[in-house]
């Protein structure tokens, strides 16, 4: 039983081991590129690049609530 050959499928072998460690994998993923992506306020127009995270922040903040009130 030692000796016998394990069958494997053609191709490349899986990357990750075990589910958790896919899930793991996919949510760094989507942290580096919430990180690293910019984006710019139209309604508020104070020439900040904010990062695609601080995006939600900047969206719930007093200023950007009484500029998008004004520009509508």
């Amino acid at each position: 039983m030692e000796n016998q050959k394990i069958k494997r499928r053609p191709g490349r072998p899986k990357k990750y081991s075990t589910e958790e460690e896919r899930k793991e994998a996919v949510k760094q993923q989507k942290s580096k590129y919430m990180l690293k992506k910019e984006w710019y306020c139209d309604a508020c127009k104070n020439e900040l690049n904010y990062t695609h995270a601080g995006k939600w922040c900047h969206l719930n903040t007093k200023m950007h609530k009484k500029n998008a009130n004004a520009n509508n």
